[in-house]
């Protein structure tokens, strides 16, 4: 049988975010237990900036991946950067501008006229005037009592019944989700629920039903101005996350155990502090470590079990993960990670990153560099859309990625590379459209000092100077990259940074 497909699905803005971080782990190459990637996002507020950012970088990395893949046999370039395939996101938003307010949605003014003033006086034990009377176009706000009554026509919609069309025997279900919002909060327990009723009138409902489904569930992590919430200009306060946190946690306990295989817990009592957006275009959160955290457990969701095919296949038919780290600091690098393939993915791809930013154009315009004339690359290829896409995804969101893991406005900062080499970080933090590149400079010696905490070997003396010398790399293994016959000068290029990049960390690093 066949390798499974992942149907992905990301709610709300920390949903998007933690799938951000995915694709870069991705980007780098790691390996995954699954045919291709599907995912599904789930968000009221299509303006979403957050959202946005998510389509931004999937695009790219899906450029990259068909320009080097298409026609390759899955078991082939495994362990290689852009390797798994990513479908483009689909997206299940269900916009708020067309229902107004929760009262509009639910025709509250004509309840009584229509014979339900039972249920208007339920109703309005229910909710609030406030949650009445809110606008649903930048999504709940962080109620998710208002969010499970909209999210149900996620289900009825019809990109939803595609998913179901498509869904086959072996196929995997992970959902992404915060805990102390409203989205998120709302909209697990309403898919979990929809996944595993008995009754189900879906398409291919048996197969879903009988699903390994895992999800993770985020924890509080960061807090917002909550002036703005006392002012009445926000109405999100995060002094309520906790609290949220801990209801939704029982309720998940008494209702939703018994139906997820797999659940994954993440959060962090060091918080990050964000200014206060009611949703929309404005919110776009820098990227986080504990979002990191959260993509890799879908990494690890892949790996589990990894035999079986259905719930049923299951040694052991639920099992609950905490993520944690042995050591409470405020920067977290490389040697903190202690999944090892996931640390050599990551340093390789930055010294990959280094040279797509700082080297690659002058070698593409190098006419006497040997590996670009074994390649037999034309003299403008640095002007092709290959090299503006690769350029693109390194200077435009993999140093972004980098810059905002690092911000002081997060109290556990994630810094495994030395950003140093960014000299144009306040540009980039200042870009609004999140489209300027990212500028940087290396010299010879900061190529053996990139890695925070883990130099590499310098094999320096009184008599002689060391160098990382890419291209004198490249060039050695150029012929063997020929004789592979491809056929395809991209999968040429890349296979050759790949390879060529692998083979300078080995010989600088003993990880």
């Amino acid at each position: 049988m066949s390798r499974p497909k992942l149907y992905l699905f990301a709610i709300g803005g920390t949903g998007s975010r933690v799938l951000r971080s995915l694709t870069m782990l991705l980007a780098s190459g790691i390996k995954t237990n699954t045919e291709k990637i599907i995912p599904m996002i789930i968000d009221t507020d299509i303006n979403n900036g957050d959202v946005e950012k998510c389509r931004n970088i999937i695009k790219n990395y899906n450029d990259i991946h068909n320009a080097i893949y298409n026609g390759v046999r899955e078991e082939e370039n495994q362990g290689e950067f852009f390797r798994t395939k990513i479908m483009p996101p689909k997206e299940l938003n269900i916009s708020g501008t067309d229902y107004g307010t929760l009262k509009d949605m639910v025709g509250y003014n004509s309840l009584d006229a229509k014979g339900y003033d039972k249920t208007r006086a339920l109703f309005d034990l229910l909710y609030s005037n406030d949650n009445k009377n809110m606008p649903l176009e930048k999504g709940f706000l962080g109620n998710p009592n208002v969010g499970s009554v909209v999210l149900k026509n996620v289900v009825e919609s019809a990109v939803f019944k595609e998913f179901t069309q498509d869904f086959s025997q072996n196929d995997r279900i992970f959902i992404i989700s915060s805990i102390f919002g409203g989205t998120g909060a709302a909209g697990f327990p309403l898919l979990m629920n929809v996944f595993r009723d008995e009754m189900s009138t879906l398409n291919n409902g048996n197969y879903i039903n009988n699903a390994i489904i895992g999800g993770v569930s985020v924890l509080p992590y960061f807090q917002v101005d909550v002036d703005k919430f006392n002012e009445g200009e926000s109405a999100i306060n995060s002094s309520t996350f906790i609290t949220k946190t801990k209801a939704a946690l029982a309720y998940y306990n008494r209702n939703l155990k018994q139906l997820v295989n797999a659940m994954y817990y993440v959060g962090d009592t060091r918080q990050s502090n964000y200014e206060n957006f009611d949703g929309g275009i404005e919110q776009k959160n820098p990227s986080n470590f504990i979002e990191l955290t959260a993509a890799t457990s879908i990494l690890d969701f892949l790996d589990y079990d990894s035999n079986a095919n259905t719930k049923e296949d299951l040694q052991v038919e639920s099992k609950f993960f905490e993520f944690g780290i042995t050591t409470d600091t405020g920067v977290v690098d490389l040697n903190h990670i202690k999944r090892d393939d996931l640390k050599e993915h990551l340093l390789h791809f930055h010294y990959y990153n280094v040279y797509v930013s700082d080297y690659m154009k002058d070698a593409l315009t190098n006419e006497k560099l040997a590996w670009c004339n074994e390649l037999k690359l034309s003299n403008n290829y640095h002007r092709q859309n290959f090299f503006k896409a690769l350029e693109k995804f390194t200077t435009v969101h993999y140093y972004r990625w980098l810059i905002e893991n690092a911000l002081d406005k997060h109290d556990r900062r994630f810094l495994p590379f030395d950003n140093s080499i960014i000299i144009n970080e306040d540009d980039i933090l200042k870009d609004v459209s999140d489209t300027l590149p990212v500028k940087t400079f290396v010299d010879d010696k900061k190529l053996f000092t990139l890695i925070t905490g883990i130099p590499a070997k310098n094999n320096s003396n009184f008599f002689k100077k060391d160098y990382i010398k890419y291209d004198e790399e490249f060039s050695k293994i150029a012929q063997k990259i020929v004789a592979l016959q491809y056929g395809n000068t991209e999968r040429m290029v890349h296979t050759l940074l790949n390879r060529g990049v692998r083979n300078i960390i080995a010989d600088r690093y003993v990880l």
